[in-house]
């Protein structure tokens, strides 16, 4: 049996609201927390190492009997503070270059005009019937989008812990689910944790379908209207750095790795200072990128996997129909066979987007001398017009 305790520190603060008692008196911008708190005491004698604690996090080191060790860490937080912004047009204003706001703002209106959209944070009453059906739409969203990816979702693994664990989590307020709806439909989620003035979107997926929408700038325009209007200070997005946290954040931090030891114990002092050296080294490893060429030599070799799973493409053209159309040779399709051949939905949201037409306003034919031909009829200026969507 090792006498080291792993803890991993921010995956406590945010999903288990717990840690251990020595720092129960702890603050996340000078905002004092509660946690249910556990004792180091009572699982015997350790040398404890603590990885990934974000730099806003202040523990309380009052405690005169722990050693304590620090490590940079070569892991990045990505969050938006906003301590001085009273409105999402301030933050924008003070983040983003007069383009890139535009086209959030697009993103966001565009969304709107196309679709019957709605915005929905379940936090502290949810039914459970629609509990599991947003859980279930969200892992089908991830699931399909790796795939696309190529890549495996980190979560996956415990993803039935997480549906078991989160429902009476979003009833105590520790939680909520973040949900834009296009009628009753699910197009984008986000799990989140609760925390003091820190709202952390921890897991989110949307549905591909709308890929054209950028529902990701979306949902966290959305989600920080909802921060400001209910005094929340942070928005955390967590450890690694993809492209839109980069975007998004105004405070990039780094985490630390502490080792703890207890003075009086020589023994756990000494396994304190191996651990010390074993974290020492990772970090320098990482800093040399050896982590990322070993991941790329596992994805090579794949070591006795099943190969990833890799989507077909579903690829369509469209163009404007000239002169009279027959519609003695169309099919009208209704909005449940359209969702039912593959790729016509994403087609025609594209579509959409680039004409801001909205859904409810087109019908969608089959070419009956063609299968592989679509139709969308819409008024235009007070005429009909068709466009043809060809499956190449």
């Amino acid at each position: 049996m090792s006498n080291v305790k792993q803890i991993n520190i921010f995956q406590s603060l945010y999903e288990r609201g717990s840690l251990p008692m020595e720092f129960a008196h702890s603050k996340i911008m000078d905002t004092s927390l509660q946690f249910d708190a556990y004792s180091w005491a009572k699982q015997g004698k350790y040398a404890f190492s603590c990885r990934l604690i974000p730099s806003y996090f202040i523990i309380d080191q009052a405690k005169s009997s722990y050693n304590i060790k620090t490590v940079d860490q070569h892991n990045w937080g990505y969050s938006i503070d906003l301590s001085n912004c009273s409105s999402i047009d301030d933050y924008l204003s003070s983040q983003f270059k007069s383009k890139p706001r535009s086209i959030i703002r697009r993103y966001v209106n565009r969304l709107e005009a196309c679709f019957s959209i709605s915005y929905k944070l379940y936090h502290g009453e949810l039914e459970k019937e629609v509990y599991y059906d947003v859980f279930d739409a969200l892992r089908n969203m991830i699931k399909k989008r790796f795939q696309e990816r190529k890549e495996t979702h980190k979560e996956m693994w415990r993803w039935e812990a997480l549906k078991q664990n989160t429902y009476q989590q979003i009833l105590n307020k520790q939680a909520s689910l973040f949900v834009i709806y296009d009628g009753t439909k699910p197009i984008e989620i986000s799990l989140n944790y609760h925390l003091g003035p820190v709202l952390f979107s921890s897991v989110s997926s949307y549905d591909l379908d709308y890929g054209k929408f950028g529902l990701g700038h979306v949902e966290i325009y959305k989600q920080l209207e909802w921060c400001l209007s209910n005094g929340y200070r942070l928005f955390e997005m967590g450890v690694g750095g993809m492209d839109y946290k980069r975007k998004w954040s105004n405070h990039i931090y780094q985490f630390s790795h502490w080792i703890i030891t207890p003075k009086e114990n020589l023994l756990l002092g000494l396994v304190g200072k191996i651990e010390l050296w074993k974290v020492r080294l990772k970090e320098y490893l990482k800093s040399k990128k050896v982590n990322e060429f070993r991941d790329k030599l596992k994805e090579n070799f794949n070591f006795g996997k099943a190969k990833k799973i890799v989507l077909e493409e579903i690829d369509f053209s469209t163009e404007a129909v000239n002169g009279q159309t027959n519609l003695q040779m169309l099919t009208l399709l209704t909005p449940k066979e359209v969702e039912q051949i593959e790729g016509l939905r994403k087609a025609i949201n594209d579509f959409l987007y680039t004409n801001t037409l909205a859904y409810s306003k087109i019908k969608v034919y089959k070419d009956n001398s063609n299968s592989r031909c679509f139709l969308i009829g819409y008024n235009y200026k007070g005429k009909d017009q068709f466009t043809k969507i060809t499956h190449k």
